[in-house]
């Protein structure tokens, strides 16, 4: 007796582990750029209009060190340009770069060449004028990486993967940053969304519970949620 091959557990079988690992933090790495890029410029103004020390409660609330940084100038230098920080936004373009160098015959050259340009603009950026103003031409170069993803890679699995990276890493900073309940609900429906066709790759016992909070709409306590979104992968 032959059985038809499901094609969805064909594609699956395709994707390597290292793969999956290197799709999902691809995903999570540009969107920690770009969200973060625009919380630092929030805490920016308020440094400059408010109060110097806000950028304490900025490390605090992404749960990344302050004591590295003698004052507001050189955490709004070293967080943005400095390679050595292992926390900067350098640092973390830096890793994604990594990783679509590797994945570039899936994702395309084209696609990973939008990575290449912001990383470009950031080694430049500690000589701009305007840091403000180097950060969005990065996080422009960043949404146009979105827009290529959605353009050029056909496979929709290895494109949820980096879906499901980037509505993680989204979440993880809306949980941090004290959203509103309801744009984290929504969030979430989206990430799950990106989960269907690859959940063979995810933490079955995490996006199971995943799945159970957003239908009965019961949402857990924010440590417990983002613990979960942390271990779907």
């Amino acid at each position: 007796m032959t059985t038809q091959t499901n094609s969805a557990d064909t594609a699956i079988s395709a994707i390597s582990a290292e793969q999956a690992d290197r799709l999902y933090w691809l995903g999570r790495y540009v969107e920690r750029v770009y969200s973060t890029l625009r919380i630092f410029n929030i805490a920016l103004d308020r440094m400059i209009d408010r109060d110097p020390e806000t950028y304490r409660d900025f490390c605090r609330r992404l749960s990344i060190p302050d004591d590295i940084y003698r004052d507001a100038a050189d955490f709004e230098t070293r967080y943005l340009f400095d390679a050595g920080n292992p926390d900067s936004i350098y640092s973390n373009l830096s890793r994604a770069y990594d990783n679509a160098i590797v994945l570039r015959n899936f994702i395309t050259t084209e696609t990973m060449a939008y990575i290449q340009l912001a990383l470009d603009r950031l080694e430049h950026g500690s000589a701009a004028e305007s840091a403000f103003l180097e950060t969005q031409r990065v996080a422009d170069l960043l949404l146009a990486f979105w827009g290529s993803v959605d353009d050029r890679v056909t496979d929709v699995e290895r494109r949820d993967l980096l879906k499901v990276g980037k509505y993680s890493e989204r979440l993880d900073l809306l949980l941090r940053l004290d959203s509103q309940e309801y744009t984290i609900e929504a969030l979430l429906v989206r990430l799950l969304a990106h989960t269907r066709r690859v959940e063979a790759l995810l933490n079955k016992e995490a996006l199971a519970e995943l799945r159970d909070l957003s239908e009965s709409g019961r949402m857990p306590g924010r440590a417990q949620l983002l613990h979960l979104v942390n271990a779907l992968h």
